[in-house]
């Protein structure tokens, strides 16, 4: 929760020089002229998007044997949000951390999960950003668009192949601490790879188009609150590149490079301080929203007694690997 806050308050600073190096009244003027109306949609719509993103989260749980109730499942989804700001949302492995402590589910089961779910995303925004760019162009996203393929190419490879992953370990494992983590890192590969199969990937990653076009319109929204005209197609555009990159970067919430990313494609269409008060407004309807909507819900799961034998038997995970689609 510290390193949440710590986000928070450079995200302040960020806005802060966003809106100077901007126009500071004209981009207060934007902000202020919202029209209230239009708030309910920018809940709805990332509350649209967390509920597919969910539904995906309970396929992949399935895909690997693991039966939580659902209540619970969506408390442990919707408790990883809390962990969004940390370096490439690695910090969403919580979700493993409190599957196991509640329902005795081993990590090693459910971090695989986690992995497919970043890289199911990754190629689903991947997906929205040259859709963008067909629909508006935008030769400017292009570099994030290609080191997001690179990304999720070189991943991919590197989970599904035997042989690659064997040398990658070899060389982490040869001396030090992770010496002794080699047979459970091919475990997670093995797990990984079932995950990120062909009917997997034909499930998931549409689901991931949907839910992340569904959350771009938000973009679209902020901009009309403001009286402003943005078309959806540079709205697809400017927030997957802009996941895209921040994402590749491994920046924790892609703070700074999402932003720049975002505000920068809209600037080929708004004015720039227009572009800033809309890029503003969007990431606290997304990004913040969600950190705040997980901070809650980790309190009150956190509260939840631990069971007193993780990994026992019964505790929730018919198998420790990957089965066929349920």
């Amino acid at each position: 929760m510290k390193k949440a806050l710590l986000a928070a308050g450079l995200a302040i600073a960020l806005y802060t020089v966003m809106v100077l190096a901007s126009d500071l009244d004209r981009v207060g003027g934007a902000i202020t002229r919202m029209d209230p109306a239009f708030l309910p949609l920018l809940v709805l719509l990332p509350l649209a998007n967390y509920f597919l993103r969910f539904l995906k989260w309970q396929y992949f749980l399935r895909r690997v044997s693991v039966m939580v109730p659902a209540g619970r499942s969506l408390q442990v989804f919707l408790s990883g949000f809390a962990m969004t700001v940390s370096p490439g949302k690695f910090g969403e492995l919580l979700k493993c951390v409190l599957l196991r402590d509640g329902e005795g589910i081993p990590v090693s089961t459910t971090s695989p999960v986690v992995v497919a779910e970043r890289l199911t995303d990754l190629m689903s925004m991947i997906l929205i950003a040259g859709a963008g760019v067909w629909l508006a162009g935008g030769r400017a996203a292009l570099p994030a668009v290609a080191a997001g393929i690179v990304f999720v190419a070189a991943a991919v490879f590197l989970l599904s192949s035997r042989k690659a992953f064997a040398l990658a370990t070899r060389i982490l494992c040869a001396r030090g601490p992770l010496a002794s983590k080699r047979d459970g890192m091919c475990s997670f590969r093995e797990n990984c790879s079932c995950l990120l199969d062909a009917p997997s990937m034909l499930v998931t990653v549409p689901l991931g188009v949907l839910s992340w076009g569904i959350e771009a319109m938000v973009l679209v929204v902020s901009a009309g609150s403001m009286g402003l005209h943005l078309g959806p197609g540079l709205a697809l555009l400017a927030h997957s590149a802009g996941s895209v990159a921040g994402a590749v970067s491994m920046i924790p919430g892609g703070l700074g490079l999402t932003e720049i990313t975002i505000g920068g494609l809209l600037g080929t269409e708004l004015a720039l301080p227009d572009a800033t008060a809309v890029t503003i407004v969007t990431r606290l309807a997304t990004l913040w929203f969600a950190v705040a909507l997980g901070a809650v819900v980790l309190w009150t799961a956190k509260r939840r007694p631990r069971r007193s034998a993780p990994g026992g038997p019964g505790a929730g995970s018919g198998s420790t690997g990957p089965t066929g689609p349920a």
